[in-house]
């Protein structure tokens, strides 16, 4: 920072102290009668606290600024210059022996709600500092007056300490406190001390000067330290001028008037220190309080770490081992975080965020090079934490992230590697909002977190490399899906339900049969393990088979009847089976105890419901099939049962969201009305039962080469 620049960040403190000195010394001249003796002097305060709250480079301008409002007070209430330099002296001398003292009892912040820093603030500043300037000013007052030194010492000493005690102590009370309280509590507080304060000292025969003694002692209990001093400090000033304007209890003492100052100064002092000591007390029960609440949360957070890692033993991927941390894991330590998991080729990091982070930064950082510059990528690259203790090193050593720091608010983070067996699997971000948030306590618990991710995507890669060879299974039991056929397009998805092998058996198949036509099946054995898959990939081939030289669909279910006789774990199995012809537009069905399939049009969607039978193996003795002209561009959506079989939702109300659905969508597009009607009727969650969806897409075209609409209702979800 440029000279010029500290140079006017300083006039405004200079201003602060003139007003302030200027203000609390004239006070002292006209309130309390300062020409006739030493009394209450509130700039001492103000000086004492200006050289504390300020670094020692702007002492001397502090001093020189005090210094010339001594003079100028001094002189215009007629004193002579000579006393004035004394005085002056006297009130520079005084603050830099206290400010001195306090700094190297206390280096660092002062908190005046600790016991140590209370005492060293008393004998420091209250005691040493005003002693120094009473010897210099009682020597002043003894030449230049002719008043007697040791009287000038004591009644000069406690103004001064009763001016840094006061207001000294209600600044650094303000300035150094941990929040600063409501200005409405304030003003009204004050007012609370004017007028009992008044009214305690108003009287002189039955003074109740006491007043303000339970006013102040009542503060400390119930107000913030500052209030309280504030409050102090206000009683002071207005006790002082009630009595030199002859009311309350000292004004009628029959004695000298440095005599009747001192006593007065004495009392308030004490009344003062004793709001403050009970203040002191009250800060240290709530401070027992809060570490009661700390412990109290550090329970609860071995709590949750309890849980979190209940969570991530049932955890059985990588997503959903770092969304358990995101969700569960951040919370222990930070205000927010991330989860950064290696992907399996090593090239990149996938990033989970937590959901408190703006949005488009969560998805803009969702992948990221391994390559690239950020505290996820170097803490895998090093296999060392990333620690930075504020935004402004967090800038500088990723530029290119500085407005995700800006606009989530962090300003401080440590981003932990995931470790396991000498291998980087990832790394996890915990930031603070604050700066300086990272210390040993943060550290430590990131590492047990980073340790109990480490085990846990062990276990995850070891199971991810055994559902990838499921799945290559699973694809290599079916064959491949006719592409290409004449007049239908073709789009499919499958969900399994055994989340273990990622096998089940429901299949879908589209193939080529004689005569221009196209067949399509959809089927449902019974369970969702490999025993079910196997079932499943047999009777799909047996199918195709039966289906070459069948005629019509009801013929190909009863053919494959007898044959699942054959094929262990078939029984119960249910089959949807359908040709079509693109040159007549002849729609041909049947389903063997399986859920109807869905037709859309462009005017809307409906089932249908003809052709039903029994599922394969229970000794069905009549086969039927139903038939359809599709006349213009259609969709024919067929699934199995996993689709509309929810917990607490009626099968005919899921089947009616599953038509209004699709009639929305229109027969446009096959692949996008497949993905559209998995990511409505089954979302991202775990599935009970295994979910294949098939949709094909029919263009027929009549001989005179017309397009003429299906007829039937829109939609019917029931027989």
């Amino acid at each position: 920072m440029s000279a010029a620049v500290r140079s006017w960040r300083l006039v405004p403190v200079l201003v602060a102290v003139a007003v302030a000195y200027v203000a609390g010394a004239s006070l002292a001249f006209v309130g309390f009668g300062a020409p006739s003796m030493v009394v209450l002097f509130l700039p001492a305060g103000v000086t004492l606290a200006a050289l504390v709250l300020n670094p020692l480079r702007r002492w001397p301008w502090i001093l020189l600024v005090v210094a010339g409002a001594e003079l100028a007070v001094d002189v215009s209430h007629g004193m002579p210059v000579r006393w004035a330099c004394g005085f002056a002296l006297a009130n520079t001398v005084e603050p830099v022996v206290g400010a001195v003292l306090l700094r190297r009892v206390v280096p660092g912040r002062v908190d005046l709600l600790r016991r140590r820093h209370v005492l060293a603030f008393l004998l420091c500043c209250v005691v040493g500092g005003p002693l120094a300037g009473a010897v210099v000013g009682a020597t002043s007052i003894a030449v230049n007056m002719g008043r007697s030194w040791w009287p000038s010492f004591v009644s000069f000493w406690t103004g001064d300490a009763t001016g840094v005690l006061v207001v000294g102590g209600c600044v650094l009370a303000w300035w150094l406190g941990d929040g600063r309280p409501p200005v409405r509590r304030s003003v009204a507080v004050v007012g609370l001390a004017v007028a009992v304060t008044g009214a305690g000292f108003w009287p002189q025969e039955r003074p109740v000067f006491y007043l303000p003694l339970v006013v102040l002692f009542g503060l400390a209990f119930t107000q913030p330290f500052a209030v309280t001093l504030t409050a102090g400090a206000v009683t002071t000033v207005v006790a002082n001028l009630m009595t030199n304007t002859g009311h309350g209890p000292w004004a009628a003492l029959d004695t000298q008037d440095q005599w009747r100052a001192l006593t007065l100064q004495a009392f308030l002092a004490t009344m003062v220190l004793g709001a403050w000591g009970l203040s002191l007390g009250v800060a240290e029960r709530d401070r027992a309080r809060s570490d009661t609440t700390v412990e109290r949360r550090a329970r609860l957070r071995l709590h949750a770490l309890q849980v979190l890692t209940r969570d991530l033993s049932r955890a059985v991927t990588s997503e959903a081992i770092a969304e358990a941390v995101v969700r569960d894991g951040i919370g222990l330590l930070a205000d927010h975080g991330s989860a950064a998991v290696v992907s399996p080729d090593g090239a990149e990091i996938l990033v989970w965020a937590s959901s408190d982070l703006p949005v488009d930064l969560v998805r803009r950082y969702r992948r990221v090079p391994l390559g690239a510059a950020t505290p996820h990528t170097d803490a895998v690259r090093s296999g060392r934490p990333v620690v930075f203790q504020s935004q402004e090193e967090l800038v500088g050593a990723y530029p290119a992230l500085a407005e995700h720091y800006r606009l989530s608010g962090i300003s401080s983070s440590v981003c932990m590697p995931i470790r396991d067996g000498g291998e980087t699997l990832g790394s996890l971000a915990f930031s603070f909002e604050s700066p300086g948030r990272v210390e040993d306590d943060v550290l430590a618990t990131a590492a047990a977190l980073a340790t109990l991710c480490g085990q846990a995507l062990r276990r995850a890669r070891a199971y991810e490399q055994e559902r990838d060879a499921a799945q290559q299974l699973q694809r290599a039991l079916l064959p491949p899906v006719a592409d290409g056929l004449p007049g239908v397009s073709f789009g499919a998805g499958y969900r399994p339900a055994d989340v273990g092998h990622q096998v089940g058996g429901d299949w879908y198949d589209m193939f080529a049969l004689p005569g221009g036509r196209a067949g399509f099946a959809v089927g449902d054995v019974v369970g969702h393990q490999v025993t079910a898959a196997a079932a499943m990939a047999r009777l799909q081939s047996a199918l195709r088979i039966v289906a070459q030289d069948a005629d019509g669909p009801a013929r190909v279910l009863e053919r494959l009847d007898g044959a699942s006789a054959l094929i262990a774990d078939s029984m119960m199995t249910t089959v949807g089976f359908g040709d079509y012809q693109p040159a007549t537009g002849v729609l041909r069905y049947a389903c063997a105890g399986h859920p109807p399939p869905l037709l859309v049009t462009a005017g809307g969607a409906r089932f249908l419901w003809e052709g039903r039978s029994m599922p394969l193996g229970v000794g069905e003795s009549r086969w039927c099939q139903g038939e359809v002209v599709v006349a213009e561009p259609a969709v024919l959506v067929w699934y199995t049962d996993g689709l509309v079989e929810r917990r607490g939702e009626a099968v005919g109300d899921a089947m009616r969201r599953l038509a209004e659905e699709a009639g929305r969508c229109g027969p446009a597009d096959a692949q996008g009305l497949c993905d559209r009607l998995m990511g409505h009727m089954v979302g991202a969650g775990a599935l009970t039962d295994d979910t294949a969806v098939m949709c094909i897409r029919f263009v027929p075209v009549d001989a005179a080469g017309g397009v003429g609409p299906v007829p039937g209702p829109a939609v019917r979800p029931g027989p």
